[in-house]
């Protein structure tokens, strides 16, 4: 694993840590707190505050690191005009949004092959003629091309795999909507040249996609690594593990909890 990519990732290791405690930050959180009714001490509920909004910081990390992995492989290149855009917006036609939301509720309901019916979707929306167009705006969190093949890859990127149902379909919903899109932005004409993929960062698998085919648009981890980088996966988490148990970052933890404490 090159330096880049390890310097990346301490760097925004101690950014989260400072931030996270800053005086500005604790004042937040305690004030939120104060008003609220609850039997865990103050002070354990701001730390557990802090924790959490550590782990909504490393999700959006977990975007700018797969940036990286993918723009240090030769061949492939960023769509730096679309890639990691936020309330980025985005226009599809009204056929295509009533399409995807029929089909996610056909999955809800119904025993929909999805290896076939997916790519079927994909197929339809790249064909859809209608012009009537809606607004949307969404979060784009990747978009590559390989500069060989041409083929363009779009990733929505998750950390885990254990989102609630709600936000499960929601996820699902938005990737579709999202690729839809990016037909249009790209000029698609044929679904080989743009592949969608949802894209898990942990290996964990909570359960089955009744929306996405496992094998061809969906890839946790391990998978993904070993398909389109360089970059071992073992490297990348055995790197993380040591960082996370080193002595300085369990030292600033320490420091951290103990700033808390004396609130």
């Amino acid at each position: 694993m090159n330096q880049k990519v390890k310097d990346l990732i301490q760097l925004t290791v101690k950014n989260m840590i400072d931030k996270s405690s800053s005086n500005n930050k604790l004042r937040d959180f305690q004030k939120t707190h104060e008003k609220k009714i609850h039997f865990i001490p103050i002070r354990y509920r701001i730390f557990g505050g802090i924790l959490q909004s550590m782990n909504i910081q490393f999700g959006n990390f977990i975007e700018e690191l797969m940036a990286v992995l993918v723009s240090n492989e030769k061949r492939f290149e960023i769509i730096e005009n679309l890639s990691g855009k936020k309330n980025k917006q985005f226009s599809l036609s009204r056929v295509n949004d009533d399409r995807i939301d029929a089909y996610i509720t056909r999955c809800q309901t119904e025993q929909v092959d999805i290896d076939v019916e997916f790519p079927q979707l994909l197929n339809d929306i790249i064909s859809c003629d209608d012009k009537t167009q809606l607004k949307f705006k969404h979060d784009i969190d990747l978009i590559f091309r390989d500069k060989t093949t041409g083929v363009y890859y779009y990733l929505e990127i998750k950390y885990n795999d254990d989102h609630d149902t709600g936000k499960f379909v929601d996820i699902n919903r938005k990737f579709i909507k999202t690729y839809a899109y990016l037909v249009n932005e790209l000029k698609i004409t044929n679904s080989n040249q743009l592949v969608p993929i949802l894209f898990f960062f942990n290996n964990k698998k909570m359960k089955g996609n009744i929306y996405i085919p496992e094998e061809t648009n969906i890839k946790r981890g391990q998978k993904f690594f070993d398909e389109f980088l360089s970059v071992e996966y073992s490297q990348v988490d055995k790197y993380m593990s040591d960082l996370s148990e080193s002595p300085e970052v369990v030292e600033a933890f320490h420091k951290l909890h103990r700033k808390v404490m004396k609130l």
